[in-house]
């Protein structure tokens, strides 16, 4: 058996404003259904700090529920046999809720430390074409059980932001000035335990939201085929779909999950992969390590234990029981109700969003195919402002990604209440929604330019709206 445990940190998913050619307005007034973001079964009429944290009508197993919400909140510890116990022997985080503040997204920082609550940026060592170089896992360990050794000493880890300017001076027509920023990486070379590439980058992602996940699992695979095919028909702004990603069970579903649309279906998702990498808890369908040869080689070199590192284990941390009761709560967190619909200013924010084409990308709703976990969840039309397919925004210093998946919108409004901070876009470089939004370049320059041309108050509007959705 592996004599240590884990955590369940990065899980979630982002925000990504997009926007492009204008789409014709909505022919028909759908204010009241607007209400239901994640539809009559997967809403939440909560607005509190706990409005990420709620369960959706949807779920029937409210035990379950509870006993998957404790998995994500718990801190792991190392030992074996007791509650909790596994972490490591080489893992990223102990506990999910570290890098979810408040159910949420994680918060922009200076500074790497996997310790404080809300840093929740995982970080990426990758060769120039994207491919992440071998000695390390996908996601980078920077902590381990002594005598062990993480891959890199965290202290070695730098984030700088730089100041942006864009090609209009970073000023609106209208004189108002605006504010942008962008973050580097890197790592000193006497931190890094195992061998590196003499080109190799480093890159970070900070992790994505969390609610409202299952409703997207029960979009349907030809719809997302659909969306990209209307896509590529228009000429503009045309979505790429996520590659087809082959399952436990020998199915294949196209990328609907991540940034880079790596993950197939939520089974098989953040969630579910996070429950097991981040804390190196083992589960009778991941009875591995997450760990590189490097890494095992490594601590061989040095006279360490690793017997039965590069294999599977026949004693897992975690049952399946356990994995099943996370994912009743993962699938069945529902999606905070939009709010303040009926107020003007909202409903002229509305009508630009529309107008200059925001939702040429953000697709405003869906109606959700059969749902074989959760039968609430089928046929339900639900708004998360997505088209689920992956676009390039020209962002300076992207890093890893140069193309990101249309992140939802929904309940993005409460995230300061309910996380403590409103930073967006893949590297939290967005401080705010007009700074994200700001970042559009590449397919999205339509919409920036005329975003950048609205008046003030027009400006305010449209971010009232993506506020209340």
């Amino acid at each position: 058996m592996k004599k240590y445990t884990v955590i369940v940190a990065g899980i979630s998913l982002a925000f990504f404003f997009f926007a492009c050619k204008p789409d014709d307005p909505p022919q028909e007034e759908v204010l009241g259904e607007e209400y239901y973001s994640g539809g009559k079964n997967g809403t939440s009429f909560n607005a509190t700090s706990l409005a990420y944290e709620q369960p959706s009508p949807a779920v029937t197993d409210m035990s379950a529920f509870k006993r998957g919400e404790k998995m994500f909140e718990t801190n792991y510890i190392t030992g074996s046999g007791i509650p909790y116990s596994g972490l490591g022997p080489v893992y990223i985080r102990s506990s999910c809720i570290t890098c979810h503040p408040g159910y949420g997204r994680s918060k922009r920082v200076s500074t790497f430390n996997s310790d404080e609550y809300g840093n929740g940026y995982l970080i990426m060592i990758h060769t120039p074409d994207g491919a992440i170089c071998s000695s390390f896992t996908g996601m980078l360990q920077t902590r381990a059980i002594a005598p062990y050794l993480p891959p890199v000493d965290e202290s070695g880890i730098h984030i700088t932001w730089h100041d942006f300017t864009d090609q209009y001076g970073n000023t609106y027509p209208d004189g108002t000035r605006y504010s942008l920023i962008y973050p580097t990486v890197t790592i000193d070379q006497d931190k890094i335990l195992l061998p590196v590439p003499a080109n190799y980058q480093v890159s970070i992602e900070g992790t994505l939201g969390i609610y409202g996940t299952g409703l997207l699992d029960a979009i349907t695979d030809a719809d997302l085929v659909a969306q990209r095919d209307l896509e590529a028909a228009r000429g503009y702004c045309k979505g790429e779909l996520g590659a087809m990603i082959t399952e436990a069970d020998g199915t294949s579903h196209p990328g609907r999950y991540t940034y880079g649309c790596t993950r197939g279906t939520l089974q098989n998702g953040p969630g579910s992969n996070a429950l097991w990498n981040i804390t190196n808890v083992t589960r009778p369908d991941r009875n591995t390590l997450y760990a590189t040869q490097a890494w095992i080689n490594k601590m061989g070199e040095l006279g360490l234990d690793t017997n039965g590192f590069a294999g599977g284990f026949a004693q897992t941390e975690l049952t399946m029981k356990d994995f099943d009761d996370f994912m009743v709560w993962h699938r069945g967190l529902a999606v905070p109700a939009a709010r303040d619909l009926d107020n003007p200013v909202v409903q002229a924010g509305k009508t630009i969003f529309y107008s200059i084409g925001c939702t040429a990308c953000h697709k405003p709703s869906w109606t959700t195919g059969t749902d074989k976990y959760m039968s609430g969840y089928s046929n339900q039309k639900i708004w998360p402002y997505s088209d689920m397919l992956k676009h390039d925004l020209g962002i300076k210093e992207p890093g890893l990604r140069k193309k990101c998946r249309t992140t939802p919108l929904w309940g993005r409004g409460l995230s300061y209440l309910c996380a403590g901070h409103t930073d967006k876009l893949h590297d939290l470089r967005a401080r705010n929604y007009e700074e994200a939004i700001l970042w559009h370049f590449g397919e999205a320059e339509q919409a920036r330019d005329k975003f950048r041309n609205l008046t003030k108050s027009q400006r305010e509007a449209l971010i009232k709206f993506l506020e209340a959705i």
